[in-house]
């Protein structure tokens, strides 16, 4: 192993190392990584001293910080934030400003822990109650800083806590409850019609989002589709959008305009009727033709179909909406989602007409089968393909790819 391995890799290092010395280099950027934040800090306490409005011209240091490296201005504040807590500094009339946790400050400096350990370690010293001593503080940190050594900063926080449990059992005095819960919810919309959500709830809202949220957001792993691919975010986010379909099939949900709540979907009649082109919903975006063929299946979503000359052809005809009957017989048939290896329960599934409505199927018991959201989507975009067997159950044929033979398979976890 080359000297340089011990101080700075180069490109040619990185490129020849072995598995060893990868794992050396790796530990030592980490190092060079969380020395050069514990700088930057060191260097933004300074510019705090000297006055960066006098010296320096600017409203912050933050903006400072930023202008001169291009680091982005929450970067850059979070830089100064954290430099400012682990460095001490002085104000413009030279009385000293100690650091909140100058040992974290040190070990940053040496590379010993992370900017993650940091913030949480100064944040537990922030939260220290004003009565605890100065050598029960400097012990405490001692404490978080040599625990932050070896260990994540999840670790760190959660130590933090018992120390501010120790040091204060009853917790701050409660605050007066605010006049109304504290909960916010943004929608930044794009171009392409996806859109960006960024809110805040009070507790009580967020246990019950998450209790809502995480039986529908549970890891799905079967025989015919394998382990579950998806992130843990990705499964929170199409588990919201189950909780939204089933809010929208309840009665109880308030009408908009005089009707149902209700998406519509705007798509030329031989689009539809093809399954190629796009269609563009009432919100904005588009969808594919083969996605606005899988809404058409039920009711939650009403297509506005467009003739030749885009004049109104037909706006959710009632042929094509289940009724609560067949509904009801689909649910004591199916039991739940039909697709093989499914435990959806019925109440998550919308009804799928085996031949398409667009294309002449009837919305009778036996051209309907009950699907969930993801494996409806599915059979309209995966290759899969439905017909109902002689006993009036519904088969599901494979794609080529999974099945050279295509045979039927169907699902026996609801039986």
């Amino acid at each position: 192993m080359s000297s340089s391995l011990i101080r700075f890799p180069s490109l040619a290092d990185i490129r020849r190392a072995n598995p060893v010395e990868a794992a050396v280099i790796a530990r030592r950027l980490a190092r060079i990584y969380n020395e050069c934040d514990a700088l930057f800090g060191v260097l933004a306490a300074k510019v705090e001293t000297e006055g960066v409005k006098v010296v320096y011209q600017y409203l912050a240091t933050a903006l400072w910080l930023d202008d001169i490296t291009q680091i982005g201005p929450a970067a850059a504040k979070r830089i100064v934030i954290r430099g400012k807590a682990v460095n001490s500094s002085r104000n413009l009339d030279g009385t000293e400003i100690p650091a909140i946790a100058p040992l974290a400050g040190l070990a940053a400096r040496t590379g010993d822990i992370t900017p993650a350990h940091v913030d949480e370690i100064v944040a537990t010293m922030i939260n220290m109650p004003a009565t605890v001593s100065d050598k029960d503080r400097a012990g405490a940190e001692k404490i978080l800083v040599d625990l932050a050594r070896q260990a994540t900063p999840l670790e760190v926080r959660k130590a933090g806590d018992r120390l501010l449990n120790t040091f204060d059992p009853d917790g701050p005095e409660p605050k007066d409850p605010p006049e109304r819960p504290q909960r916010e919810l943004a929608f930044q919309e794009h171009r392409d019609g996806t859109a960006t959500l960024k809110g805040k709830l009070d507790n009580l809202a967020y246990a019950q989002l998450r209790a809502a949220l995480d039986p529908l957001a549970k890891p799905h792993s079967t025989k015919e589709e394998g382990r579950d691919t998806r992130s843990q975010w990705e499964r929170h986010a199409d588990a919201l959008v189950d909780l939204v379909r089933l809010a929208m099939t309840v009665d109880k949900m308030p009408t908009h305009g005089g009707d149902r709540v209700h998406v519509a979907v705007i798509v030329d009649y031989e689009t539809l009727k093809s399954g190629i082109g796009t269609a563009m919903l009432d919100y904005g975006g588009v969808i594919t033709a083969a996605e606005a063929r899988m809404l058409a299946c039920d009711c939650k979503v009403i297509p506005a179909v467009l003739g030749t000359e885009s004049e109104q052809m037909d706006l959710g005809r009632s042929k094509r909406i289940i009724t609560t009957g067949q509904r009801r017989r689909l649910v004591m048939r199916d039991r739940g989602c039909a697709f093989p290896g499914c435990k959806s329960h019925a109440k998550h599934c919308d009804g799928h007409h085996i031949v398409y409505w667009i294309l002449g199927g009837p919305t009778n018991l036996d051209n309907l089968t009950l699907l969930c959201e993801r494996h409806h989507r599915l059979v309209h975009c995966g290759g899969w393909e439905v017909r109902m067997g002689g006993d009036g159950r519904p088969d599901f044929i494979p794609p080529a790819h999974l099945d050279p033979l295509r045979r039927p398979r169907r699902n026996t976890m609801h039986v």
